[in-house]
């Protein structure tokens, strides 16, 4: 059980380390590197309290209540931050289902990441977005929704859609061209004038 455990705690080390920053962009919002902790605290504390509590039964370890006690303490607050997370932060079922897991490779990452960087020089590198990702964001082409409107209110929809241009018509059979440099936010300046979402 014990080399089980090593051997999972170094695939979240690896995995963390390596996964760290997309994890950290992903989870933007949800949870930050001090909330993981607390969740991986939780979870590491949850299997060493069965691993106590087993122990103890089986006569082969000798701990005292009150570690019990504690351990299934600790267990229980950073599991139920992680309740209150999902309950409250996440959006989606996906979100819920990644969460425990990303806490894990953000604790385990952020602690190999502080290592390389005192040791290797290395940068730490956040989960916030540089100023490349808002540019792209900013012209995403595949946030546009089905139906937009002009100044005048009067609808579109979408004909066609691509990487980095879309075609929309209006109800008169006009078309209009939107490509993904005239995306300013939730509107775009066309030939047809200013749309908006």
């Amino acid at each position: 059980m014990i080399t089980f455990l090593l051997i999972l705690c170094a695939v979240f080390m690896v995995g963390g380390f390596v996964a760290y920053n997309p994890l950290r962009r992903k989870m933007d919002g949800i949870i930050g590197v001090g909330g993981a902790y607390f969740i991986l605290i939780g979870i590491l504390m949850l299997f060493a309290s069965i691993g106590q509590i087993a122990g103890t039964i089986s006569g082969t370890s000798n701990v005292s209540a009150l570690e019990i006690i504690l351990g299934i303490a600790v267990a229980v607050a950073g599991l139920g931050y992680m309740v209150i997370v999902m309950l409250s932060r996440c959006q989606t079922a996906g979100q819920r289902i990644l969460l425990p897991f990303a806490a894990m490779f953000i604790g385990f990452g952020f602690c190999w990441r502080l290592l390389a960087a005192i040791f290797l020089h290395m940068p730490m590198e956040s989960g916030k977005k540089n100023a490349m990702d808002e540019i792209e964001e900013a012209h995403d082409v595949s946030k546009m929704p089905s139906i937009i409107y002009d100044d005048g209110n009067n609808r579109w929809q979408r004909v066609t859609l691509n990487k980095d241009n879309a075609t929309y018509r209006n109800d008169n059979g006009q078309e209009v061209f939107i490509n993904s440099t005239e995306i300013f936010g939730n509107s775009a300046n066309t030939s047809a004038g200013r749309v908006h979402w």
